[in-house]
């Protein structure tokens, strides 16, 4: 042993794999060198509506998948976000009168313009009666799809669908070097 690296790297090197759990010592096979940290947590999703009555979530369905529709990418009824936000409000109590209240009031607003609840309006229908909606921020309706578009994205953008299909992100990877942007007006 030349100097004091090489004996911390033997000693790594026999002393930490018999430290480790068995499952922590195998190399991830994307990522030589670094340590598998065990198997992967899923954050369970129920399978079934909790707050929701059944006729509310196809209403919520509805609306997130308007919000994020299904393209060359899943939307946000195949990637489970209406479930999400069902979990969502449930640990958040509080959203709970303004849900009932929301959907009712999308509900009445879609039987007053197309004698029909929300969820069974055609796609044109459920765009027509959410536009104007989009730029009310003072009415109940319009903070209400605010509510539902915020929720909509932020559980869509932590699904497999949204972080990997759509994004494209790999999980934490290591970078052997990183260059800096690259722009000629952010060098110095």
């Amino acid at each position: 042993m030349s100097t004091r690296r090489d004996v911390f790297r033997v000693l790594a090197s026999t002393a930490l794999p018999a430290m480790l759990p068995a499952q922590e010592t195998g190399e991830r096979q994307d990522q030589p060198g670094h340590l598998h940290a065990g198997a992967e947590i899923k954050v369970p999703v129920p399978s079934q509506p909790t707050f929701f009555q059944p006729a509310e979530f196809q209403t919520v369905e509805a609306l997130a998948e308007r919000i994020i529709p299904r393209t060359d990418t899943p939307g946000a009824k195949d990637a489970g976000v209406p479930l999400l936000i069902d979990k969502a409000i449930i640990a958040r109590p509080v959203l709970e009168p303004d849900f009932r209240a929301g959907i009712s009031d999308l509900n009445a607003l879609s039987n007053s313009s197309y004698g029909n609840d929300f969820a069974a309006l055609n796609d044109e229908q459920q765009i027509a009666l959410l536009t104007p909606l989009s730029l009310e921020t003072d009415t109940p309706l319009g903070k209400f799809f605010a509510l539902v578009k915020d929720m909509t994205i932020n559980a869509y953008y932590k699904t497999e669908a949204g972080l990997k299909t759509e994004l494209g992100w790999h999980g934490n990877t290591y970078l052997m070097s990183f260059p800096g942007c690259d722009h000629p007006e952010h060098q110095t």
